[in-house]
């Protein structure tokens, strides 16, 4: 440090806020202010002041740069460098200290007028890491916040970078209402540019002129977009009034609807995309009419064994779902019929109760012999777990004496903790408590024994995995009629007819004939589950 005594030390004040933190308190005015006073109570000469507006995560400041080629430049005249707080600084721990050494060997020292600390005694190091550590912490907390909060608003239709051509942004609520969720979303509004992008989704949504030429003639119009802009504008869905929510954590992504007015319907914009990539947006592809008619991909017609699909045909008043043959057959069935017909299927499959009990028994016996084994397992691990304990602590004592070289060492204990910590998972698997499983098959059959309204009950998804799961081959749908003759095997057995089963032992299993059913009007295919039901 330069040889200035106390009452005319010169030095550079530093403020420092993100854009975010402007209302918590943090504002650059009360910064300096603050700093101000400071330096007249200590007697201080204030050179030069910087006031910055970024980030503290690294020091790519405009601010900071030019604070620190001056002092470069004038080392010999200036003495500290001050800020409020150590987070005011820097929320970067590794490269705080890195700039803290540069300025050492200028004479220049780095503090703070809050959290002061005298820098030549070595101990306040310790409390230099932790004021430093602090913003870090601080600092990915607010990127946590960030991105979550980033997620839920797509999540709610919101629209979370920066407003897109044709659009301004503003924020969606009172400025008394930003402290809360709902008050900090950015909302979309069509701006004087819009009509260009409805034009230019129109036109080459027809199909007839290249995109390239269709932007030219709008450039000159007054567009303002570039070739490669123009492009990523088309293949943007937000103007079809949809969000894509990527993929977040184990949330797979999906497309949500908007809150922002669109600038053109849906169909414009999926023509959009078959012109740029002769197929429908990957995003749209699962569409409505997959939805409406959960059972289309398990039927097969009984005239000529094509699948069955479904689709609406509108009346004088609404419109009317059916399932019918794709090819020329007369086969076309009401989509109300049609379930109400699986339902009734569903509760004509009665789970035999003598069956039932020796089902039971036997997957009793099944989970003892497992837990038998499992026991004899358990051991083996605990016991392997106890010799790598009994190595480490060898190898401990053998490098403590040193007969173990220290890189033999360090490949033993990585070895063998390697394999703890993999022993110490498997142990903790099989220690899980496996006494309530009588009362999962219960469960478990309760529900088989009520399939017609977990059918009724469930929404057009379960019904899918519903009847996939039960047939192991598709339903024959006629005008009059389903059928099928094969079942999931599980269900088969528990539902076999009892008559030869009377009077003999339980849990001795009477062969009988197997499922074949003949239901009046209704049928479906199987997604093969190997799970079952």
């Amino acid at each position: 440090m330069n040889n200035n005594t106390n009452n005319n030390l010169n030095v550079i004040l530093y403020c420092r806020v993100s854009t975010d933190e402007q209302s918590e308190g943090f504002s650059l005015n009360y910064q300096e202010e603050f700093l101000k006073r400071y330096c007249a109570e200590k007697s201080y000469n204030i050179v030069k002041i910087y006031r910055d507006d970024h980030s503290a995560k690294n020091f790519n400041r405009p601010e900071w740069k030019q604070l620190k080629s001056y002092a470069k430049a004038n080392r010999k005249s200036v003495d500290k460098v001050l800020y409020t707080r150590w987070d005011r600084f820097s929320r970067n721990i590794e490269q705080a200290l890195k700039e803290i050494r540069e300025f050492e060997t200028l004479g220049i020292e780095l503090n703070s007028s809050e959290q002061n600390l005298d820098m030549s005694n070595c101990d306040n190091k310790m409390v230099l890491s932790i004021y430093l550590t602090a913003g870090e912490v601080e600092r990915d907390k607010i990127s946590s916040r960030t991105i979550n909060g980033t997620y839920q608003a797509k999540c709610e239709g919101y629209y979370a970078s920066r407003a897109p051509y044709g659009y301004d942004s503003y924020r969606d609520g009172s400025r008394t209402e930003r402290g809360v969720a709902k008050g900090k979303r950015s909302k979309l509004i069509p701006n004087e540019n819009a009509h260009f992008v409805t034009r230019a989704f129109q036109t080459v949504a027809l199909g007839i002129e290249p995109a390239e030429v269709v932007r030219k003639r709008l450039k000159k119009e007054g567009m303002t977009l570039e070739k490669s802009s123009f492009s990523l504008m088309l293949k943007n869905i937000v103007y079809a009034g949809k969000i894509e929510v990527p993929e977040f954590k184990k949330e797979s992504a999906f497309v949500v609807d908007a809150v922002h007015e669109p600038l053109i319907d849906l169909d414009t914009f999926l023509k959009v995309q078959e012109v740029f990539k002769n197929k429908r947006w990957k995003g749209l592809k699962s569409n409505q009419k997959v939805y409406d008619f959960p059972l289309r991909q398990f039927l097969t017609c009984d005239i000529c064994g094509e699948t069955i699909t479904g689709s609406y045909s509108r009346g004088r008043n609404e419109r009317y779902g059916y399932y019918h043959c794709r090819g020329k057959c007369q086969t076309r069935v009401r989509k109300e019929k049609v379930e109400t017909r699986i339902a009734d299927l569903l509760t004509s499959i009665q789970i035999n109760a003598n069956i039932k009990d020796a089902f039971i028994d036997v997957m009793s016996d099944v989970v003892k012999k497992s837990n038998s084994h499992k026991a004899v397992e358990l051991n083996k691990k605990k016991e392997r777990r106890k010799q790598i304990l009994e190595q480490l602590e060898n190898a401990d004592d053998m490098r403590l004496t040193n007969q173990l070289p220290a890189d033999r060492y360090t490949s033993i204990v990585d070895r063998y903790s390697s394999e703890l910590r993999r022993l110490e998972l498997e142990i903790e698997a099989l220690e899980l408590n496996n006494e309530n499983v009588n009362d999962y098959l219960e469960t478990g059959l309760t529900l088989v024994e009520n399939l017609d309204i977990l059918f009724n009950e469930t929404d057009n998804e379960g019904k899918k995995m519903l009847i996939g799961s039960l047939f192991t081959d598709k339903l024959i749908l006629g005008n009059e009629c389903c059928r099928t003759t094969n079942m999931n095997e599980v269900i088969n057995v528990l539902t076999r007819n009892s008559k030869g089963l009377e009077g003999a032992k339980k849990g001795k299993a009477v062969k009988n004939d197997s499922l074949s059913v003949y239901v009046p009007e209704a049928g479906v295919e199987p997604a093969r589950f190997p799970t079952g039901v």
